[in-house]
C-alpha cells in the first residue's frame, strides 16, 4: 500500500470517528431537550403557560404562540422576534439539535434505514409545499381572528374546543399528538386499553392519528419527511435562515469532490456544488455531519455575513 493510499484511509477513519462522536454527542442534546421540552422544567418551574400546546409542555413553540396571538388579536411580536433572532444568527440550528419531532424522525429514519435522497425534481418541488402549508396555517388564523373581531370564538370553542378554536394547526399537527394526546390518554388509562381507546376515538382523533401515523412511516421512507416538506415551523425557520451570521462554508481549493457530504445530508442538499462555497442555509438543518465526515477538512463553520 502507497504511502498516499494509507495516509488517505487514516484521514478518512478520523473522519468517521469524528462524525460518530458528533452523531451522539447531537443524539444526547436532542434527548436532553426532549426531556427539558415536555417534562422536566414544567415539575422544576411551573409556569403559567404550561398546557397552552401539549399537558406537560414546558413552553410553547414559537408556532404555537403565533397561531394564539394572530387569532386573539394580539401583536405577535415576541414569537417572531424570537424566529428572526435565532434564525438570523444561528441559522435552523433548533431544526438539526432542539426539536423534539425531528429526534424522532432521526429515530425512524435510523431504525427504518430510510432513505436520504430521492428523485432531484422531486425533492425540489416538494421543499415548496411547506411554504403553501405556512400560508395556509396562516390564513386560517386569520379567519379564525375574524371570530375573534365578531366575538363568536368563545361558541367557536365551545362547540369544536378550545384548542382548534385557538391553535388549528396545532390541534391536527404530529408533534401535538405525540407529545400531547398519546401522553394523555396514558394519563388517563385509556391507553394501552385497546377497547378504551376504540370507545374514545372519534373523528378529529381519528384524523390525529392518522396525520400522525402517515407522517412517521413517511418518515421512516424518507430521511426527515416532515422537516424537509411539510413543516411550516421550518418554512418559516428556512425564510429567516437564508443569511444567517453561522454558516457551513466548501473550500473548493481543499475539496477532493468524494462526494461523502452529499451521501450523508439528511435533507438532500447539494454540498459539492454549493455556490460561492456556502451550503444552502435554508434547507440546511446545521446537524454538522458534512463537517465531521469530510477528510479533507473543506467543510468548516464559520461566523460571517454571507
Amino acid at each position: 500500500m502507497s504511502k498516499k493510499k494509507a495516509k488517505l484511509e487514516d484521514f478518512h477513519r478520523r473522519s468517521i470517528v469524528r462524525l460518530n462522536v458528533l452523531r451522539a454527542i447531537r443524539l444526547i442534546v436532542q434527548i436532553s431537550f426532549l426531556v427539558v421540552a415536555n417534562l422536566a422544567l414544567s415539575i422544576a418551574f411551573p409556569l403559567p403557560i404550561i398546557g397552552l400546546s401539549y399537558p406537560w409542555t414546558s413552553f410553547p413553540s414559537a408556532l404555537d404562540m403565533l397561531q394564539i396571538m394572530i387569532i386573539l388579536l394580539v401583536p405577535p411580536l415576541l414569537p417572531l422576534a424570537s424566529i428572526v433572532f435565532f434564525n438570523v444568527i444561528l441559522g435552523r440550528i433548533f431544526c438539526g439539535w432542539l426539536c423534539p419531532f425531528g429526534f424522532v424522525q432521526d429515530l425512524a429514519a435510523y431504525l427504518f434505514n430510510a432513505k436520504r435522497f430521492i428523485s432531484s425534481r422531486i425533492d425540489h418541488n416538494l421543499k415548496f409545499f411547506k411554504y403553501i402549508v405556512l400560508i395556509i396555517v396562516l390564513l386560517t388564523c386569520l379567519a379564525f381572528a375574524n371570530l375573534t373581531i365578531t366575538n363568536t370564538l368563545d361558541l367557536f370553542a365551545q362547540n369544536y374546543g378550545r384548542g382548534i378554536a385557538i391553535m388549528p394547526f396545532t390541534a391536527i399537527a404530529p408533534d401535538a399528538t405525540l407529545f400531547g394526546t398519546i401522553p394523555l390518554l396514558f394519563s388517563l388509562g385509556i391507553l394501552p386499553n385497546a377497547d378504551k381507546l376504540l370507545s374514545s376515538l372519534n373523528t378529529a382523533l381519528f384524523i390525529r392519528y392518522f396525520i400522525l401515523v402517515i407522517v412517521l412511516v413517511l418518515a421512516a421512507r424518507i430521511s426527515r419527511f416532515w422537516c424537509r416538506y411539510v413543516c411550516p415551523m421550518g418554512s418559516l425557520n428556512a425564510i429567516f435562515s437564508s443569511k444567517s451570521i453561522l454558516g457551513i462554508y466548501r473550500s473548493v481549493g481543499k475539496c477532493d469532490e468524494c462526494g461523502l457530504c452529499n451521501k450523508i445530508c439528511p435533507v438532500q442538499i447539494d454540498v459539492i456544488n454549493a455556490k460561492i462555497g456556502r451550503i444552502d442555509s435554508k434547507e440546511c438543518i446545521m446537524c454538522f455531519e458534512c463537517v465531521a465526515a469530510c477528510h479533507t477538512d473543506a467543510i468548516s463553520i464559520t461566523f460571517k455575513k454571507r
